[in-house]
């Protein structure tokens, strides 16, 4: 072999361990884009730093007062930020029923909370004293009532709290009735209005252990309760007004003690056995028709209503005090 064909083997086999010739424009690119990324993260990371905390709320607390509770220190980077965590803090305050957190590039997380809206005020035990405490429409007690606003919903007896802690929900038999009062003020907020009481009357002694129970409705246009089921709606409230109406412009709603509507007819109940209705009749509206009886000595029988709400016929009577309903 000659001098020239092994100086050529030479040159092109690596001598050594030696990186081939392609390897080095590679490790140079590999330690400029890690040299960048270094770069970038220190540039970056200061910038994108959580500095903003925009509170969007209907809730009566201060934007400070929502910052501590979200547990929003400062110093959290905008990748790194819990969001999810951040919502579950602010979802157990008993004022809040709904919180959406979101992150803003670069530097911003929003709050965005609803609370809670009063449907029903009860009393509670606190500290050897009675309180107002008011429900929402999910039967959560979240805080105590002691604006004129606050007590201007109605108030719910017969279901005492007890020492409940806010933030708490009643038994969940109960939550019907605070849904059904929510859905009332959103649709027919002037029915709504009318309620001024609602006595609920378990089917048992023991009110949280109870597995049925009645109410009582007072209205503030009326002096006579009704007695229904335990479902409170707008057709309820209109019938209820419709019949009291009719039996003011008889001349008996004086004499009588309270309303049963749960039969599907419509039963009163006489505050006095020497009350008899007045003769004669009167229209209902078209769309009900029945008959009021008296059974007591009168004995004059008056149109008052029927069809009472849920039902497809039904009757009007009355009962003395004495005899029962």
């Amino acid at each position: 072999m000659s001098n020239a064909a092994t100086w050529r083997d030479k040159a092109e086999r690596p001598e050594g361990g030696a990186l081939p010739r392609w390897a080095r424009p590679v490790l140079i690119a590999l330690t400029v884009l890690c040299a960048l990324g270094l770069g970038a993260r220190f540039i970056a990371e200061p910038l994108m730093t959580i500095h903003h905390v925009n509170v969007q709320s209907d809730v009566p607390l201060a934007d400070d007062q929502v910052l501590a509770f979200s547990g929003i220190q400062g110093g959290e980077h905008w990748y790194t930020i819990a969001t999810s965590a951040i919502q579950k803090r602010l979802e157990a305050n008993p004022l809040i029923r709904q919180a959406r957190v979101e992150r803003i590039f670069p530097d911003t997380v929003r709050l965005t909370i609803w609370g809670r809206q009063p449907v029903a005020l009860l009393l509670a035990a606190s500290a050897g004293r009675t309180l107002p405490v008011l429900v929402d429409g999910d039967g959560v007690a979240f805080r105590q009532g002691s604006s004129r606003d606050d007590l201007n919903v109605p108030v719910i007896s017969g279901l005492n709290a007890g020492s409940m802690a806010f933030g708490a929900r009643l038994p969940s038999i109960y939550l019907s009735l605070f849904s059904d009062l929510r859905t009332l003020r959103q649709k027919a907020p002037a029915l709504y209005a009318q309620l001024s009481e609602v006595r609920v009357m378990p089917e048992s002694a023991d009110a949280a252990a109870a597995q049925g129970y009645d109410l009582l409705l007072y209205l503030t246009s009326s002096p006579v309760p009704v007695l229904t089921r335990a479902t409170i709606d707008d057709s309820v409230v209109k019938y209820t007004l419709m019949v009291v109406d009719l039996l003011s412009r008889q001349g008996v709603l004086k004499d009588i003690q309270e309303l049963d509507f749960r039969s599907g007819d419509v039963v009163y109940k006489r505050s006095t056995a020497q009350a008899a209705l007045s003769t004669g009749s009167a229209n209902a509206p078209s769309t009900a028709a029945g008959s009021a009886r008296s059974t007591d000595a009168a004995n004059a029988p008056v149109m008052v209503a029927g069809n009472a709400p849920s039902t497809a016929a039904g009757s009007a009577r009355s009962t003395d005090a004495g005899k029962g309903g």
